[in-house]
């Protein structure tokens, strides 16, 4: 079949119309669905790609990273689990020292290492505290450092994960007046 000129060049145009009605749509409605969808694939990357640290150093400083406008500050997570297999056992099992971020596999004890990365941050006291979310989105304090000095960079925090879900984790600069005085981890348990 012999299709003419006119009738290609008007299939083509036809074509050329759709493809941009399609990305004009696209492009104005991402605000509706691009966030989602962006926080998915990296929920998705975490869970399925990332795995633990098996020794000190094997992930970038900017994979463990909380950051707001003035400060920035290194997480190190370390968890112990909440089960019969994680008590006693081997001494040479490396696998109870894994080093986490975000996320941690499950419920149990976690260890939280935070570094202060600014030198200035060191001569002002900072707050930690540590938080669950609630079924109505209300947050319930779980542990805490009260606001101090750390001359040394170097605060750690011990709580309990007792269910699996969403949590997070806040650093809190001087008086906290400001959003930029604080920074917020979300700590993932189990998902």
């Amino acid at each position: 079949m012999r299709v003419s000129p006119n009738a290609r060049l008007n299939l083509l145009l036809a074509a050329c119309a759709v493809l941009l009605v399609g990305f004009n749509g696209v492009a104005f409605t991402y605000q509706l669905w691009g966030p989602a969808l962006t926080q998915y694939a990296s929920d998705f990357w975490k869970a399925h790609v990332l795995q633990p640290a098996v020794k000190a150093g094997d992930r970038t400083i900017s994979e463990c990273l909380g950051v707001s406008d003035f400060y920035s500050a290194h997480l190190t997570t370390y968890f112990l689990p909440d089960s019969s297999e994680s008590a006693g056992g081997a001494t040479d099992d490396m696998s109870k020292y894994d080093e986490y971020c975000d996320r941690v596999p499950g419920t149990g004890k976690i260890i939280f290492a935070i570094t202060l990365m600014e030198k200035d941050a060191r001569s002002e006291p900072v707050a930690l505290s540590f938080h669950a979310y609630q079924a109505d989105g209300t947050l319930k304090e779980l542990a805490a450092l009260p606001s101090k000095i750390h001359g040394s960079g170097m605060l750690t925090l011990d709580a309990t994960v007792a269910h699996k879900g969403k949590y997070v984790l806040k650093l809190a600069f001087g008086e906290a007046k400001n959003k930029e005085d604080t920074i917020e981890m979300p700590i993932a348990a189990g998902q």
